[in-house]
């Protein structure tokens, strides 16, 4: 009984601390500017304002693009135009100021990975990319 005890009393504190770990990247993620950029990108798109949407984005992306072709573009990605709820659950900082954000988009399809490179330019966090389901959005 006490072995049972023992091994219960284990397996308890075992997955005690991998939600532990697991709830402090999803809190320090929560808490990036980075993923708020790319939050705030989502609900964008969510809320069909394109031109803040775009606004977003780098100025590279800015320069070959409008709001027009931008929602072109979402709207051929079904996952990232039909979703109704994002998740995100990681980053990671990279050299200077860029950072990758990753979670997930959920819509009508179910759910579908989504990741973002963001860079920070005058402290203000742009988008370079944006993908989903390994499909970058052109």
């Amino acid at each position: 009984m006490a072995r049972l005890l023992g091994f219960g009393c284990g397996f308890i504190a075992f997955g005690g601390f991998c939600l532990l770990g697991l709830s402090i990247t999803v809190l320090t993620t929560m808490l990036s500017p980075a993923a708020d950029a790319a939050q705030s990108f989502l609900a964008d798109v969510r809320a069909d304002d394109y031109p803040s949407a775009l606004a977003r984005m780098s100025s590279s992306y800015q320069a070959g693009h409008n709001a027009a072709q931008l929602q072109s573009h979402v709207e051929s990605i079904g996952p990232l135009h039909d979703h109704n709820f994002s998740f995100l659950t990681n980053h990671e900082n990279h050299e200077g100021d860029r950072v990758t954000v990753e979670g997930s988009v959920y819509g009508p399809s179910g759910e579908a990975p989504i990741a973002f490179e963001v860079s920070e330019v005058n402290g203000y966090w742009y988008l370079d990319l944006v993908a989903v389901e390994g499909q970058p959005l052109e």
